[in-house]
C-alpha cells in the first residue's frame, strides 16, 4: 500500500509494498461511489431505479482497517526511533489535506451558487461561511450540526482517522520511552486489544439502538463513529502488528477473486434486523478477512498495472466523488432545459456522473494532489527540522 512518499519497510533486504492492498481500496471506494449514485436525483423526482451497492458505506469501516494496517506499516519504526509527534501529524495532514480541499472548494463553489441563483436545497449563508475554513482544516463544523462537512460530507470518516492516527502516534512514542522494545510492544499489543473490545461494545450497541452503522456525517452521529474508528482501526493497528502468526496460515488467492469479493460483500439490501447483524458481521468478520487475505497475495505483472490505478485514484474518488454528484445531478437537468431538450435519464446522469468523478479523481491522483503535496513539503516540511546546534567559541579560564 502507499506509503505517503517514505520508503516503504523491507523484508529480506527488498522493499516490499503491499499492491494488493491498494487494489483493495480502490475497489472499496468504487463501492462507495454508487453506494452514493444510486440516490441521484431524477428531474422528475422519481425514485431511483438503481439497488447497488446498499451496504456501500461499511467501506468506510474497511478502510479504517487498512488505514491502521498500512499507518503501522509506514511510520512506527519511525515514531519508536525519532519521529516526533508534530512531525508525524503534519505529515498525515499534507497528505490528506490537499485532496479533501478541492472535494471541499468544489462542493463550495456548488453550495454558493445554490445559494445565489435561488436553487432549491440551498445552505443558508451562515453555515456557508463558518463551514468553509472550518472543513479546509478538516475539521467539523459543530455550528452546523446537521452537516458537519457542509461540502464534501465523506470528509468525516478523514477527520476521525486523523484523530485516531494521533492517538496511536501518542501511544507509540509513549510506549516506547524509557523501555525495552519487547515490553513496549507488548504493552502496547495490550492497549490495543483493550481498545478494540471497547469499540467492539459500541459496535453492538450502536447496531442494537441505531439499526445499522450507517452514520457519521452530522454531529449526533459521534458515538457511533467513535464506535467505529476505535475497533477498525486499532483492529488494523493488530493485525498488522501480528502478522508474522497468521500469515503463513492465510490462503493465497488470486486478486480479482479478492476484489469481486470485496464487491459482493458491499453489495447487500438489507433491512431491519437482518441489516443490523451483516453490519456487526462485515465490522468484525468480513472487513479484516479481506484486509488479511489481500495483504499475502501477491498481484502477477498483468494485475500490477490496474492495481496501481485502482491504489492510486481510490482516495481522490473518494474524496470528491459526493460534489461532483450534487453538479452533475443539479446543473445537467438546467443545461438540458436552457436548450430546449427532454430532461436526462437516470441513466446519463448515473454514466455523465461515474465517468466524471473516476476522470476527475484520475486527474487529481495522478497530477494535482503529486505537484500540491510536494509545494506544501517544500514549504512546511523544513520548519520541522531541527537547527544545526551553533558551535560555543571556547571559553578562557577567566571566563
Amino acid at each position: 500500500m502507499q506509503t505517503d512518499g517514505l520508503p516503504p519497510p523491507r523484508v529480506g533486504g527488498i522493499p516490499h509494498r503491499y499492491l494488493a492492498l491498494d487494489a483493495l481500496r480502490g475497489a472499496a471506494a468504487f463501492a462507495v461511489l454508487f453506494y452514493h449514485l444510486r440516490n441521484l436525483k431524477t428531474p422528475d423526482g422519481s425514485a431511483s431505479p438503481l439497488h447497488a451497492f446498499d451496504s456501500g458505506y461499511l467501506a468506510v469501516d474497511l478502510f479504517f482497517v487498512l488505514s491502521g494496517f498500512v499507518i503501522s506499516h509506514a511510520y512506527e519504526k519511525k515514531l519508536r526511533a525519532s519521529l516526533s509527534l508534530p512531525a508525524f501529524m503534519i505529515t498525515r495532514f499534507l497528505r490528506l489535506q490537499p485532496v479533501i480541499a478541492i472535494g471541499t472548494l468544489a462542493g463550495f463553489a456548488f453550495a454558493l451558487s445554490q445559494r445565489l441563483f435561488g436553487l432549491e436545497g440551498a445552505p443558508g449563508l451562515f453555515a456557508i461561511a463558518t463551514s468553509l475554513p472550518a472543513n479546509l482544516l478538516m475539521l467539523p463544523n459543530v455550528l452546523v450540526p446537521w452537516g458537519i462537512f457542509l461540502f464534501n460530507p465523506p470528509a468525516w470518516s478523514l477527520f476521525y482517522e486523523l484523530a485516531a492516527n494521533a492517538v496511536y502516534a501518542l501511544g507509540i512514542r509513549m510506549g516506547a520511552a524509557g523501555r525495552g522494545e519487547a515490553d513496549s510492544a507488548k504493552r502496547i499489543d495490550l492497549a490495543l486489544t483493550a481498545i478494540c473490545f471497547a469499540g467492539l461494545a459500541g459496535l453492538a450497541a450502536s447496531v442494537v439502538l441505531v439499526g445499522n452503522l450507517d452514520k457519521g456525517v452530522v454531529l449526533g452521529d459521534w458515538p457511533v463513529a467513535l464506535a467505529r474508528i476505535t475497533f477498525s482501526f486499532a483492529l488494523g493497528l493488530l493485525l498488522h502488528r501480528t502478522r508474522q502468526r497468521w500469515t503463513p496460515r492465510v490462503p493465497r488467492l488470486p486478486m480479482p477473486w479478492l476484489m469481486l469479493a470485496c464487491l459482493l460483500v458491499l453489495a447487500p439490501e438489507l433491512e431491519g434486523a437482518s441489516r443490523a447483524g451483516y453490519d456487526l458481521v462485515f465490522v468484525l468478520l468480513l472487513s479484516p478477512a479481506l484486509v488479511m487475505l489481500t495483504s499475502v497475495t501477491q498481484p502477477t505483472s498483468h494485475q500490477e498495472t490496474a492495481a496501481t490505478w485502482l491504489g492510486m485514484i481510490s482516495y481522490p474518488l473518494y474524496a470528491i466523488h459526493v460534489p461532483i454528484k450534487h453538479v452533475i445531478e443539479t446543473g445537467l437537468p438546467l443545461c438540458f432545459r436552457s436548450l430546449g431538450l427532454t430532461p436526462p435519464s437516470f441513466a446519463m446522469l448515473l454514466i455523465v456522473a461515474a465517468c466524471s468523478a473516476v476522470a476527475a479523481a484520475w486527474l487529481i491522483g495522478s497530477v494535482v494532489d503529486p505537484a500540491l503535496r510536494r509545494w506544501l513539503g517544500t514549504q512546511i516540511l523544513p520548519l520541522l527540522a531541527k537547527p544545526a546546534p551553533i558551535p560555543q567559541p571556547p571559553h578562557s579560564r577567566g571566563a
